[in-house]
């Protein structure tokens, strides 16, 4: 009787350890953290599936009643990190801003992209861009990041710039 009591308590306070782990893992250690990106596309359809057939971004449900200005889209990114995708209802021809970023222009510059592996990617996306099939996009250049990550730089259907780089084993870098 004694042991079954003893093997009881052992059980409750086995489960009881693995809760408060868990529950620990969730907290967070600052009081703000990365959630999402939002961006204007001129075609939401072309977008999703740039993102969506690139990234292999899924798809998450839109929260919120559907507005008379605008359509969208949330992609799943990460664990709680999102891109926002967002087009016009009436006028999907206005540009924020046609210059480049250069020198001297403040703004949005590049979303940044970390892959597995850089050549599976770089098949991937040959394969499902249209922008990149058809040639409207050359191929990228690999380059190394200084501490010897490949790295490329992209564009989605809008000519947005996209940064994306090839994670290395944790225990060769910091970029994980």
């Amino acid at each position: 009787m004694e042991q079954l009591k003893r093997k009881s308590m052992i059980k409750h306070i086995t489960f009881l350890l693995l809760f408060l782990t868990t529950f620990s893992g969730f907290a967070q250690k600052h009081a703000s953290w990365y959630n999402h990106t939002l961006l204007d596309v001129q075609n939401l359809e072309s977008s999703v599936a740039f993102y969506t057939k690139v990234f292999q971004l899924d798809t998450i449900p839109y929260p919120f009643p559907p507005s008379p200005q605008y359509i969208v889209k949330w992609l799943r990114v990460g664990e709680g990190i999102e891109l926002h995708l967002s087009q016009w209802v009436n006028d999907t021809t206005k540009v924020i801003s046609d210059v480049p970023s250069e020198p001297g222009h403040v703004g949005f510059v590049h979303l940044g992209f970390m892959v597995i592996s850089m050549d599976a990617f770089l098949k991937r996306l040959m394969e499902v861009s249209s922008d990149y099939k058809s040639g409207k996009y050359k191929q990228p250049i690999i380059e190394r990041m200084p501490y010897g990550a490949k790295t490329i730089e992209i564009k989605d259907p809008d000519g947005n710039e996209i940064h994306v780089i090839e994670a290395m084993p944790a225990n060769n870098s910091t970029n994980r």
